[in-house]
């Protein structure tokens, strides 16, 4: 059974057995009250009528003590003619009748003191009174006819049955309508759950609402773009990976190639010394080259399982460690330190390492004049520390991966100064452990700023 079609035969049964039951209380608390305004107003009727008839009774007594019934006749007569038709008498003097216009058999005894009878669909109220007069027993019956209480309580059933069918109409017509807007979303979110499951996760609710239902379609398109978040990330970790077992499967074959070219051409008469001589110069080029490349991957390799010792580091002292190394590396290096002295946490051959394969990478992207400028400052609670350069600038596209291992913007610039794509990539690790990250403002053809912050000691 669909949703829609339990609201709509819950809300109908809802409404219409409260309506249905408190019409039936209204109409009975109604007929209650009717009834016994009737039955009281008769009893009022009945005791005046049998306090008139009791007077005149006594008033009409013969000189031997009897009753003077002609002339109570001819009072009862006139009493009669000016009750309303739906009111009747009966007079029993020692259980004889001498007066009766009750329009049906009744027995004297049938009725003690009040009671209603039901004669041909019509209901009377009875009420009957004994009183003694002159040592004669007077029974005064009244009959009220009170069909119309009860006929006036059935049409007011029939009229509400009426209402209650076209009500139930209604209700059905209106609670349809409302089940289809109020389930119309839950349609929505349902097909966009079998569009999803086919594998497009493009699709999105745009439910909009703050109830439950406007809720749950927030979460569901959360829910989707983390999905599909996780889903670009796998692929590019994916992409990673292959790239990664491709470049390093690369960087082996090719000096390995060349070596093995070379030895080859040592192996053979045919070649002049100085042949071989150029052969023994490329093989030991490649064999350094190789040397710097497992180098690089026992640091990265080495960094995941070395233990970070962090201590209080003076940044003047630092730098100017650093400022010997690059000068004794890069002798044509225009380098520019501009460092605030302050304490730093860190461990200071990770951050020495991280600090000149940053100054390195700047190096080899400057144009001619090779100028790199290096800043310190503190920076909200933190020290900033930026390497910035005027050379070729990087795509915006390219930054996203730049940090992955051998990933290389330049490849053929990369090679011709010797790298491997492997320094940033050792960077973001040792900046990890520190808890933070490396930041890259580029602009092409004008240059890179690349910053991280480090904790200041307190």
């Amino acid at each position: 059974m669909k949703f829609s079609l339990k609201v709509v035969i819950g809300t109908m049964f809802i409404v219409v057995f409260m309506f249905s039951l408190s019409g039936v209380i209204l109409i009975h608390e109604n007929f209650k009250n009717s009834y016994q305004l009737q039955m009281k107003t008769n009893y009022d009727e009945h005791s005046l009528e049998k306090y008139s008839i009791e007077t005149n009774v006594s008033e009409n007594i013969l000189e031997n003590g009897k009753i003077d019934l002609k002339k109570l006749e001819s009072y009862l007569y006139t009493l009669t003619y000016y009750l309303v038709n739906s009111r009747k008498l009966a007079i029993y003097i020692d259980n004889e009748g001498v007066w009766n216009n009750i329009p049906f058999l009744l027995n004297i005894d049938e009725c003690e003191n009040a009671c209603v009878k039901n004669v041909d669909s019509k209901k009377y109220n009875i009420l009957k009174s004994d009183v003694t007069i002159n040592d004669s027993n007077v029974s005064i019956i009244s009959v009220y006819d009170i069909s119309g209480v009860f006929e006036v309580r059935n049409q007011n059933l029939v009229k509400f049955y009426i209402i209650d069918v076209v009500l139930i109409i209604l209700c059905g017509c209106l609670t349809t309508i409302f089940a289809k807007y109020l389930t119309k979303p839950l349609k929505t979110l349902n097909e966009a759950t079998k569009i999803v499951s086919s594998g497009d996760l493009d699709k999105k609710t745009n439910i909009k609402g703050n109830d439950e239902i406007g809720e749950l379609s927030k979460s569901f398109d959360l829910m989707i773009d983390s999905i599909k978040k996780r889903q670009d990330e796998l692929a590019l970790a994916v992409k990673q990976r292959e790239d990664f077992i491709s470049n390093f499967t690369h960087e082996l074959k090719t000096p390995m190639t060349s070596i093995i070219g070379y030895t080859k051409v040592l192996k053979q008469d045919k070649y002049s010394n100085e042949d071989k001589e150029k052969a023994l110069s490329y093989i030991c080029s490649e064999t350094k080259r190789l040397e710097v490349f497992s180098h690089k991957l026992l640091d990265l390799i080495g960094l995941s399982e070395e233990k970070i010792v962090k201590e209080n580091l003076n940044t003047k002292e630092l730098f100017k460690e650093i400022e010997s190394l690059i000068i004794n590396r890069f002798s044509d290096i225009n380098l520019n330190l501009d460092i605030k002295e302050q304490i730093v946490i860190g461990d200071k051959n990770l951050l020495i390492t991280c600090i000149i394969n940053l100054i390195e990478n700047a190096y080899k992207a400057s144009k001619d004049t090779k100028k790199i400028n290096v800043i310190g400052e503190t920076f909200k609670n933190k020290y900033k520390i930026s390497v910035i350069d005027e050379g070729v600038g990087i795509k915006k596209e390219e930054i996203r991966r730049i940090t992955e291992d051998f990933y290389m913007v330049d490849k053929s610039r990369s090679k011709k100064n010797g790298s491997y794509g492997l320094g940033l990539g050792l960077c973001t690790k040792i900046l990890k452990n520190h808890n933070t990250k490396l930041n890259f403002k580029s602009k092409v053809g004008k240059g890179t700023i690349v910053s991280f912050e480090l904790e200041v000691s307190k």
